[in-house]
């Protein structure tokens, strides 16, 4: 979300009023008003308004904490979610025939770390074909 407080002090220390803001990059001082009071939440104009006053788009999103026009963007941490399913499994009879179909591609020289990477790659296809085999 915009962050109205780094735009207004921003426009402090770059010495640039909201109406000369509206000028240089074609939009209303009422909508740099709105955005330096947080009454918008953002504007397809974040760039524009960014290059002007010397800073990047992450920045004025909160998204970064470094003003530099060049700040790399790091990806916030994002809190683990857990989900919880109801899944219906087919029969362990079902389960063991496509375990065994799987078990007979693998190569017998592959270690068990290659063996492991083979079946975790093929087990959604695997699952995908049981589920179509459903009554």
């Amino acid at each position: 979300m915009f962050s109205s407080e780094r735009f207004r002090l921003l426009l402090a220390e770059r010495g640039i009023s909201q109406a000369e803001l509206g000028r240089r990059i074609g939009i209303a001082q009422a909508t740099v008003n709105k955005l330096a009071t947080g009454g918008a939440y953002g504007t397809k104009y974040i760039h524009s308004i960014a290059r002007t006053l010397r800073t990047s788009p992450a920045y004025l999103m909160g998204e970064t904490d470094d003003p530099a026009p060049d700040a790399p963007y790091v990806e916030p941490e994002r809190p683990v979610q857990f989900v919880t399913m109801q899944v219906a499994l087919p029969s362990e009879e079902a389960l063991a025939t496509m375990f065994r179909a799987m078990l007979r591609i693998l190569p017998e020289n592959a270690t068990e770390d290659e063996r492991a990477q083979i079946l975790a790659r093929r087990l959604p296809a695997a699952l995908s074909q049981l589920r179509d085999l459903a009554p």
